[in-house]
């Protein structure tokens, strides 16, 4: 085909790759350095699963993700095809020997009609039917147009090249096993041999032209991610999806910081390298836009957004970034990121579950807070007052701390008070702040505690000992108020001989659970619908079924920051006389209440509400009762309800509630 010819192609092609990839490669290493190659082996599972396998991609939506998949493991298998094309510039007859060749003839023509296929669904699916979640993007029809010519040629190729070397005996075995090439073939026959000559030569320069034009294409825009996206899943994070990075706050407070003392990012200069890497590795899809509380009521938040700004700022800002002139860079909020962006953030961690190739989204904004609010002072004004409540009283209600085990008065419920009493405690029941000082939430409470009377478990509170958590500060920004806050905690716990703590609060149990160990704080921590399920399965608890219609809503910090779905969905079946009705849409999909991120304690000001937007589509499931098992959750459903005028139909109520009216009477 032209030794020289496709020598000259592939030096252009890889050199200019390589050249334009380095862009964005010198911009990570210039950026803050973060381990992520620890625990290899389950990285490479993390890849095998969702990157060869796919398996977010197909599970989230079916027909895309199969399109998606056929398209992908296309480029996976064509890439040996490419090899092939590569040798025959050298070498026109080459083929591949034997039994292996025959194979791969017939696999090549298999997986390039499945391209096509796939290809022409996204065409269908991007033009016709519009799903909400895809914005028009020119470098993707470019892309979709550049595969069907790569395919179609490569057909071509192949039924000339069986016409024009009928008598190679490799070439003709390999017809044999072609069926699209073959089939082609017969329509080529009466050529002659130098149109016949000529046309090879165009099929094949056309497809080889494409192949590296498309290589070169592919570090200027989206599509980078074909080259990143596996690396991308081997270097995900390996701590849970909430997980607030931590701040140093004796090394910050060091007498030797001085003007040094950084928290959180500020600038680009501030960033992790891998948090650089994540919007360079965006695949553009929209997915993590599907059940986004805040782009499904018009806030201007959506991960593919501030990936997109951040991308165009750190090529725009690659000089500076490159030279470590940080000086120079403007701060990130208000430049890239608008402020009402960052403050949208319920924290529910739908964008981060949604995106097949787990790109992070939390970290950085969890960082980003942490710097307006300790460096700057910079945060909603209605925080002001939180933040205020919990440093006097350890609540956002601002409610005296020692009024917090007031709620149990007249239910006699034993306080810890030694850690030779908590020998004798099965669990250490932590309230929380809502259910020890929201009158409707104190009512969870209560109908807890019976649950653990009727199922003779021993347990205890700490009363006016009990301080708060802290998570919603921390999610916030104010590390230094939660640390405050957990340090005391974690010393009461610790000191009283705590080792088993269940909490109806999904945000408590988040925290408790997974963040409170690098404290100092290692306990077993459960929540409550996952202590009624085990106490119903070992036959302690014996609830009637005494309810119909009743919907289950997903709190995000029980479900998808923790896993947890099927304990509530067992609690509720056993109380139930009927099927429950599931909210669409729900499990991994469910969409936000709006509460949390510290989003319960602020206005929102821009499209609808979060919270009423849930609860209409909790509605749409002809509920009798509406249940859930978090409080904060249960205060937003309720609003959101009574705002539709419903408020008086149906109730929303904790599964605690439901199990505790289900127990037969006490003797």
């Amino acid at each position: 085909m032209g030794p020289w010819a496709i020598t000259a192609l592939m030096i252009l092609g890889f050199g200019g790759f390589a050249a334009l990839a380095w862009r964005k490669v010198a911009i990570f290493r210039a950026l803050q350095p973060e381990v992520r190659w620890d625990r290899p082996l389950a990285r490479l599972r993390r890849v095998a699963v969702m990157g060869l396998g796919q398996s977010r991609m197909v599970a989230g939506e079916w027909r895309p993700g199969i399109m998606h998949a056929a398209i992908f493991l296309g480029f996976c298998a064509l890439l040996v095809r490419k090899l092939h094309l590569i040798v025959i510039g050298y070498d026109a007859t080459a083929v591949i020997p034997g039994a292996a060749g025959a194979a791969y003839a017939a696999f090549k023509d298999f997986v390039e009609v499945a391209v096509l296929a796939a290809v022409g669904y996204a065409f269908w699916r991007r033009f016709v039917v519009k799903p909400r979640r895809l914005e028009p993007n020119r470098e993707a029809v470019l892309i979709l147009s550049l595969i069907v010519v790569i395919v179609v040629s490569d057909f071509a190729f192949d039924a000339l090249r069986f016409v024009a070397f009928a008598g190679e005996p490799g070439i003709a075995h390999e017809r044999r096993f072609a069926p699209v090439g073959s089939a082609l073939a017969a329509a080529f026959a009466g050529l002659s041999p130098g149109a016949l000559a000529a046309a090879m030569q165009a099929s094949y320069w056309l497809q080889m032209v494409t192949v590296f034009s498309f290589l070169v294409i592919l570090p200027l825009g989206e599509h980078f991610h074909i080259v990143t996206a596996l690396p991308a899943l081997f270097l995900a994070r390996e701590t849970p999806v909430n997980r607030v990075p931590a701040v140093d706050l004796e090394a910050i407070m060091a007498d030797d910081a001085g003007e040094d003392m950084k928290v959180g990012v500020r600038t680009a200069a501030d960033l992790t390298w891998k948090e650089a890497f994540d919007p360079f590795t965006c695949t553009e899809c929209g997915r993590c836009k599907d059940s986004c509380p805040t782009f499904l009521t018009g806030k201007p938040l959506a991960m593919k957004w501030v990936n997109d700004a951040l991308k165009h700022h750190l090529l725009a800002r690659r000089g500076e970034i490159v030279a470590g002139k940080a000086q120079d860079l403007p701060p990130l909020v208000g430049e890239v990121i608008g402020e009402e962006t960052l403050w949208a953030c319920t924290t529910c961690g739908y964008c981060e579950r949604a995106c097949p190739i787990g790109l992070e989204h939390l970290g950085r904004f969890y960082r980003l807070r942490q710097h307006r609010v300790m460096m700057e002072g910079a945060f909603p004004a209605e925080l002001k007052a939180v933040f205020d409540a919990y440093e006097s009283q350890s609540n956002p209600w601002g409610l005296p701390a020692d009024t917090r085990g007031e709620w149990a008065r007249g239910l006699d419920v034993p306080l810890l008070e030694s850690a030779a009493q908590a020998k004798d405690l099965d669990w250490l029941f932590y309230v929380g702040s809502a259910q020890s000082f929201d009158a409707r939430a104190q009512k969870t409470a209560r109908a807890f505690v019976r649950i653990l009377r009727a199922a003779g478990v021993r347990f205890a509170i700490l009363g006016p000992r009990e301080g708060s958590t802290g998570e919603c500060v921390r999610r916030a920004g104010n590390e230094m108020l939660f640390q405050s806050l957990a340090q005391p905690l974690v010393e009461t716990l610790n000191g009283l001989g705590v080792a088993r703590i269940v909490t109806c609060d999904p945000h408590a149990f988040n925290a408790l659970k997974n963040e409170y160990p690098e404290f100092g704080g290692r306990w077993e921590v459960l929540h409550h619908t996952q202590l009624i399920d085990r106490l119903i399965a070992e036959g302690r608890l014996a609830p009637r079924r005494a309810f119909a219609g009743v919907a289950y809503h997903e709190p995000c910090y029980l479900a998808r920051h923790n896993g947890e779905y099927e304990a509530p969905r067992r609690v509720l079946a056993a109380v139930s006389t009927d099927a429950p009705p599931e909210i669409a849409p729900c499990r991994d999909k469910a969409v936000c209440c709006g509460a949390g991120g510290a989003r319960m304690w602020m206005e929102e000001r821009t499209g609808t509400r979060i919270n009423v937007l849930r609860a209409g589509q909790a509605l749409e499931a002809r509920p009798q009762v509406i249940a859930t098992a978090c409080p904060y959750c249960a205060i937003m459903l309720r609003d959101g309800v009574a705002e539709l005028g419903r408020g008086d139909e149906v109730p929303v109520r904790d599964l605690a509630e439901l199990v505790a009216e289900a127990l037969p009477d006490p003797a």
